[in-house]
């Protein structure tokens, strides 16, 4: 169970009401800690709402009947409390993701993954146990909208912290896979393709590459055919020199399987890109911008490769259309001020550039930093 930072630790000072407080109050507050103290959580929700009834603006108070309800698992009492709390205490990130995790437990994505993000934007005060509890929720929900690179990134993080269980291979299985989960929907067989993809995702992360490798290849050999399957091991094999050229072969044997699977189509034309060879690429960015038009990675992709190619029209148009659709993405900005410098677009440049640096120290913030190109930077 999680464990909750206290409430004066939440909620802070509280400001000084214009009147002082009736002595009933703070009698009804030590019985209420008191019940609290010694887990007679039913006699101490009636007296925080007794309390709450006589002074609604309370925050501390609306903090322990988020966390009373959260910790007996009584999300939606829960997530009210919360919600109460963060209009009062609208720049604290705890709260925040307290309210987040009661939403998602309610099935309420949407609104889990936005209160989630916001709070570790506004930072949890130091509580590392909610810090990794948000950050796993924030991927599952990523996974579960098909986000699946952004959420192996967040993902990662518990593999370089060592903190291997069930739970995070499940999740690093669903995002290497590319299926939205939950895990619990899936057949028995399924979950265990699952969970052993998500294991050698681990290792990798973990930068042990000849054990992930040796993983991928059994688990190549075993599921072939399967959907994401190449496709997971063409991307564990574009990180090692020796088997960039047999990745292109994985990616291509995922496209035999599904003509119209975008990522492998993506990830062949980044890795073409990377190997020098711009031209081979380009066809399938093209192909991929005509499946995903709404998608800005296809658009990146062609941009980079138009400024390979130096053909500066094209690369600013490219990279312009990719910010239009994504105009957050620290590296589409990066990429397009580096294509403005090269066009002679000095005062583009320069505008983009700080929206870059901007953009770049957010994502930072959220732990979602994405790798963009190698190019110097512009």
């Amino acid at each position: 169970m999680l464990e909750l930072a206290s409430a004066a630790s939440v909620a802070g000072d509280a400001q000084a009401p214009a009147e002082p407080p009736p002595s009933s109050f703070e009698q009804l507050k030590a019985k209420a800690e008191a019940a609290r103290d010694t887990d007679q959580i039913e006699e101490a929700l009636r007296h925080y709402n007794q309390l709450l009834k006589m002074r609604p603006e309370w925050a501390e108070g609306w903090w322990h009947i988020g966390a009373l309800n959260y910790d007996r698992d009584q999300y939606s009492p829960a997530r009210d409390g919360f919600a109460k709390f963060v209009v009062l205490e609208p720049e604290n990130g705890q709260g925040w993701g307290m309210l987040g995790l009661c939403e998602y437990q309610l099935g309420q994505h949407v609104n889990a993954l936005q209160h989630l993000v916001k709070a570790r934007t506004l930072g949890l005060g130091g509580n590392e146990e909610l810090a990794r509890v948000v950050r796993f929720h924030q991927a599952l929900l990523l996974n579960l909208g098909e986000q699946f690179e952004a959420a192996m990134t967040i993902l990662r993080g518990f593999a370089l912290q060592n903190r291997e269980s069930p739970a995070v291979l499940d999740a690093m299985g669903l995002s290497v896979l590319r299926i939205p989960g939950p895990v619990s929907s899936l057949t028995t067989e399924d979950q265990a393709m699952v969970r052993q993809f998500g294991k050698a995702a681990f290792l990798r992360v973990q930068d042990k590459q000849p054990d992930a490798l040796r993983m991928f290849e059994e688990l190549e050999a075993k599921y072939r055919g399967r959907p994401n399957v190449a496709y997971a091991y063409a991307v564990a094999l574009v990180k090692e020199t020796e088997g960039r050229e047999k990745a292109l072969e994985q990616f291509k044997k995922e496209l035999e399987r599904d003509p119209n699977h975008v990522p492998a189509m993506l990830q062949y034309g980044f890795e073409s890109l990377a190997q020098d060879r711009p031209d081979q690429a380009l066809p399938y960015a093209k192909k991929a911008a005509e499946l995903m038009p709404k998608s800005f990675v296809p658009f990146y992709l062609q941009g980079q490769i138009y400024l390979k190619l130096n053909d500066l029209a094209l690369a600013v148009r490219m990279l312009e259309e990719a910010r239009l659709l994504a105009p957050a993405s620290s590296k589409v900005l990066y990429s397009l001020a580096l294509a403005y410098r090269r066009a002679g677009r000095s005062e583009d440049a320069a505008k983009t550039r700080a929206e870059f640096d901007k953009s770049r120290e957010l994502e930072k913030r959220q732990g979602a930093v994405l790798p963009y190109s190698g190019e110097d930077e512009p």
